[in-house]
């Protein structure tokens, strides 16, 4: 299955992927960077190369992070300033980057391990042959035109020191601050080692060279080496811990062994994910699309192993950074890596709990040992409840509970970063509109309490459990029912007026009312009682008419979002909207699920580099895609599947470790077949267009007849809703 990977998908506009080769979880994420102003993904193929740096996020908005020790091949004299070049030959695959430098001839392939950046660069014969290693080199993004993000600062280098330890190897250590969601000081160690001796080796800072043989310390350091071999193959260890471990890094993950050798490798580790997300039929673009979106879905956050990469504190707990955020990928992401990787999804639970164990509060993004700006409340809580209903293995159910109530129940002294704006939720009944984004952020701690409460079930707390789904029911408090949309109100009880549930005001980062949306977009968004959205909508027929509205609704202008107020009332991708295509579910109407869902597939993911239609958000786009081809979509923070047409004719699916398979077979899946006509269990007939985990979990098989028109599968068979104390029912 690797070999459908297009890794240039989803590269430019929005998606801010990255091109160039990482591992699944991989710290090494090695791509090209692009000359400024550079996008937070630091490549756009529009523009000339500048570097091949080893630290980057990927699929963010934003301001920029990371970009760290960048590599220049060059040739002529020793220079601290080297020209970007046009990309010539460019081209990808799974694990590997390759591009030829329009000025010089010089041939670039990159490949990597979980922790090296490898690399092999092809000078032309007869030239002098130069490596430049910045140590300064972080990705300047001027953020969708505007150089000012509310929630970032400059990117800079601050410090740090380097030294040749041999003929072939130089060691140092980059200190840098800024970025997305905090300010903080971090640093990025290397140890970098050449399969070809340095005939020359400078080390400059700021632009000029300096006088030191052997080393030197400060900001903006650089190294140029020269070579008098074509041919050289580079070696760079990063360590967010020291220089020894970069060092052991290139040890025991590349010696003695080729480029060629560490490329089969990488897609060798990627084969063994695709092992688990097996499979056959649908188009070329389809089996593309698939292929990739699982490398998107895994790329972040990075695995810094057990007591390995993390130097704050030791715990035994299996450590990640660059969550970027939880926000995002709390929508699918993680319930979908769930799926099929259920030891992993545990993995990255304990380490947020361990993390708020730790520091006291619950992290939704985690940049660098810190936590940064929180975009709405704790999303691990929704994990957490969601494993309680899975029974995922390796969690520690009370320990969890009492973590997470901390973030729910005491006052943060700064909610920015973490815990709750808990005075008025908890006083009053809602997040009036002293807090910003109070209606989004209403929405998120009242699902949020509904998860907990289920969490407490599963620790054996029922008083928690009631008073948490107490809590769970305040959702409705900023319900207006005369505009069918949820809606900001003033901490004396009444509505906030003018209010327009289609308008955003300002950028949609930064409305006062919902974050990232309007009141039209989050209305849809009352994951544990869609059934009372239903109901306030007028029923079945009602809520179908909106939501055949809401997707008839015009896309906005290019650009509309920033600067001013704008009409936001369409569907589109993003995070907080995906799940909205399978609500047709829940008015008994699966068959236009089907046509939504396959709609907002083909509009939104194409087999393109700007085939992804908004930021892929940590998994967050890809999930969507992954877990609707395959036909069986998760319900973030419970256990139900929402079941729709596949495009594949057959999907296996392993369920982590244990071994237990979910087949889905469609033998006649084409796009001309998107109804299901009739589906069967284990060999019984499936009636409802929806499983619960514990049918699945065991392993199972799935069958399904397509047909070209509706049918009357699954019809009036909607999904269960939270009962009278909060737990699923069939009712």
């Amino acid at each position: 299955m690797y070999q459908h990977v297009d890794p240039f998908i989803g590269t430019d506009g929005p998606g801010s992927c990255l091109p160039g080769p990482y591992l699944p979880l991989g710290l090494v994420r090695l791509s090209p960077d692009t000359a400024p102003p550079q996008p937070t993904n630091g490549y756009s193929f529009r523009s000339p190369i500048t570097r091949f740096s080893h630290t980057h996020v990927s699929g963010t908005g934003g301001m920029s992070r990371y970009g760290n020790i960048g590599v220049t091949p060059f040739i002529g004299h020793p220079r601290l300033t080297v020209e970007p070049f046009p990309a010539h030959e460019e081209e990808a695959a799974c694990g590997y980057y390759g591009v030829t430098a329009g000025n010089s001839g010089i041939r670039c392939e990159l490949t990597a391990t979980a922790r090296v950046g490898v690399h092999r660069y092809r000078f032309p014969s007869g030239q002098a042959a130069h490596l430049l290693i910045d140590l300064g080199a972080v990705i300047q993004c001027e953020f969708s035109g505007f150089k000012w993000d509310p929630n970032g600062w400059p990117a800079r280098s601050t410090g740090g020191f380097v030294e040749f330890v041999s003929d072939r190897a130089v060691v140092g250590r980059a200190d840098l601050q800024g970025g997305w969601g905090h300010d903080h000081p971090y640093s990025v160690y290397f140890y970098a080692e050449t399969d070809q001796p340095f005939q020359t080796r400078r080390i400059g800072q700021a632009g000029s060279w300096q006088a030191v043989p052997g080393g030197a310390s400060g900001p903006n350091l650089a190294v140029v080496v020269g070579f008098g071999d074509p041919e050289i193959n580079l070696r760079v260890g990063i360590s967010f811990v020291s220089v020894a471990k970069a060092r052991a890094s290139v040890k025991r993950e590349t010696h003695g062994r080729s480029f060629e050798v560490l490329r089969r490798a990488a897609e060798s580790a990627w084969q063994n994910v695709f092992d688990r997300l097996r499979v056959e039929g649908g188009t070329d673009d389809q089996r593309t699309l698939f292929a990739t979106l699982v490398t998107r879905l895994l790329c972040m956050p990075s695995d810094l192993g057990i007591d390995d990469e993390f130097s704050w504190w030791q715990s035994g707990v299996r450590h990640f950074s660059e969550f970027y955020c939880l926000w995002d990928s709390v929508r699918n992401a993680n319930s979908f890596i769930a799926l099929f990787d259920p030891e992993l999804a545990s993995n990255i639970l304990n380490c947020l709990l361990d993390i708020g164990e730790t520091t006291g509060w619950v992290p939704d993004a985690w940049i660098a040992g810190y936590p940064a700006f929180r975009q709405g409340g704790c999303s691990a809580a929704v994990l957490a409840g969601e494993a309680a209903l899975k029974n995922l293995p390796g969690i520690d159910f009370p320990r969890a509970l009492r973590i997470l109530r901390r973030d729910a129940e005491q006052q943060s002294p700064d909610p920015y970063f973490y815990g709750r704006y808990l005075e008025s939720y908890r006083d009053l009944g809602y997040v009036s509109i002293k807090t910003p984004q109070c209606v989004s952020r209403h929405l998120e701690y009242t699902y949020q309490d509904w998860c907990l409460a289920r969490l407490a079930e599963a620790a054996g707390d029922a008083i928690a459990a009631q008073a948490f789904d107490k809590d769970a029911r305040k959702l409705w408090n900023l319900w207006r029912q005369d505009l069918r949309s949820f809606a900001p109100r003033r901490t004396d009880g009444e509505w906030f007026e003018p209010f327009d549930p289609n308008l955003a005001r300002l950028d949609s980062w930064n409305d006062p009312w919902f974050y990232e949306g309007t009141g039209r977009q989050w209305s849809w968004n009352a994951q544990h009682d869609f059934a009372g959205l239903v109901t306030r909508f007028g029923g079945p027929d009602g809520f179908i008419a909106a939501l055949d509205e809401f997707f008839q609704a015009p896309e906005p202008e290019a650009g509309a979002g920033f600067g001013a107020s704008v009409r936001l009332n369409r569907h589109g991708s993003k995070e907080t909207m995906l799940h909205v295509p399978y609500l047709y579910h829940y008015a008994g109407r699966p068959d236009r699920t089907a046509e939504m869902v396959r709609g907002t597939m083909q509009k939104y993911f194409k087999p393109t580099r700007d085939g992804l239609h908004d930021n892929e958000d940590m998994g967050c786009q890809s999930a969507f895609y992954l877990a609707s081809a395959l036909g069986i979509y998760p319900l973030y923070g419970q256990d139900l599947y929402w079941l729709t047409t596949p495009v594949f004719t057959r999907s296996e699916i392993t369920f982590g470790a244990g071994g237990n398979r979910l087949i889905i077979e469609a033998p006649n899946a084409c796009p001309e077949l998107p109804y299901i006509a009739s589906a069967r269990l284990n060999g019984k007939a499936l009636d409802r267009p929806w499983l619960r985990h514990g049918e699945i979990a065991g392993g199972a098989v799935i069958q399904l007849d397509l047909a070209a028109k509706p049918t009357a599968w699954g019809i009036n068979q909607p999904p269960p809703v939270p009962g009278r104390q909060g737990r699923l029912t069939n009712s």
